[in-house]
């Protein structure tokens, strides 16, 4: 063999000691996060009995994803998410859960993301319900117990290669590590003050794709856009997902029809509000910066 095939016989055979160390690597960093436990104190929270609120705490989950969403029909769970690269992700079946945990553990895992056993659970947007008021949350809670009990999926977490990568780049993180679980709560006030109300809605509905900061993520654009809008413009496009100029969003025409639909007057009048104003005020910022 000559000396050039030996150098490229020992070249290829130190890519692949390399490839398999940054694999080693990579899942065990992953797996560190994946395991990485919490120390976050749960709060107790009312949780109604009464019709009424059972009924709006029906409209509250299918507006925050929680039934017919993310956690599949009837929230019974299913896949969420599946790509042989990326992972797969299943939601557990809410039903099951809101019966074996106990209230607190409850609000700790929707709130803080982090689950009886310290760790924190994945893809999940507790970051936006972090700010759900105790009523809100009750309620929630409230209308899930009231479902019957099935036997659906259980939550399991399985990531590809990709995934981990993006893992321990910090693309993609655990739910509770993106989460300050000691900041104060949004305050949506009694429907008096618009703005009040509509930051409420955008920070415990809008986030979840735009952003902790709303501007914007994967296909998920700046909502800064809404002004654009009009009122009427943007009642439509909260209720259908069809935007002013015709265009198919999408996720967007799905999530529309299926949770935001059920908003109500108010709180789309008033999400309309907070975004408009909230472009507003980084406008006289940027000018005076300027």
């Amino acid at each position: 063999m000559s000396t050039a095939l030996k150098w490229i016989g020992r070249v290829a055979v130190a890519f692949v000691l390399l490839a398999v160390v940054t694999a080693g690597a990579v899942y065990a960093l992953s797996e560190r996060l994946l395991n990485r436990t919490y120390d976050v104190s749960a709060a107790a929270i009312p949780i109604p009995t009464d019709s009424a609120a059972i009924a709006e705490g029906k409209r509250l989950a299918v507006v925050r994803g929680c039934y017919n969403g993310c956690h599949g029909e009837a929230a019974k769970g299913g896949v969420f998410f599946d790509d042989p690269m990326l992972g797969t992700i299943t939601a557990p079946d809410l039903t099951r859960a809101v019966h074996d945990l106990s209230d607190t553990e409850l609000e700790r895992v929707i709130r803080h993301g982090v689950l009886p056993d310290d760790r924190s659970v994945t893809a999940m947007p507790s970051a936006s319900f972090y700010h759900l008021t105790d009523a809100d949350l009750g309620k929630i809670i409230a209308f899930l117990r009231s479902l019957p009990r099935s036997d659906g999926a259980t939550r399991d977490v399985k990531l590809g290669p990709l995934g981990r990568i993006l893992f321990v780049k910090g693309d993609f993180e655990p739910a509770a590590l993106a989460i300050d679980h000691d900041a104060a709560r949004l305050d949506p006030g009694d429907g008096s003050d618009p703005a009040a109300l509509g930051r409420y809605v955008a920070m415990t509905v809008c986030t979840e794709c735009h952003g902790s900061d709303l501007s914007g993520g994967y296909e998920a654009p700046n909502l800064a856009i809404v002004a654009s809008y009009t009122p009427e413009e943007f009642e439509t496009l909260m209720r259908t997902g069809e935007p002013r100029d015709g265009r198919d969003l999408n996720l967007m025409d799905d999530v529309a029809r299926v949770r935001f639909s059920h908003l109500s007057n108010t709180e789309i009048a008033a999400l309309h509000t907070y975004l408009s104003q909230r472009l507003g005020e980084e406008q006289t910022t940027s000018a005076a910066d300027d």
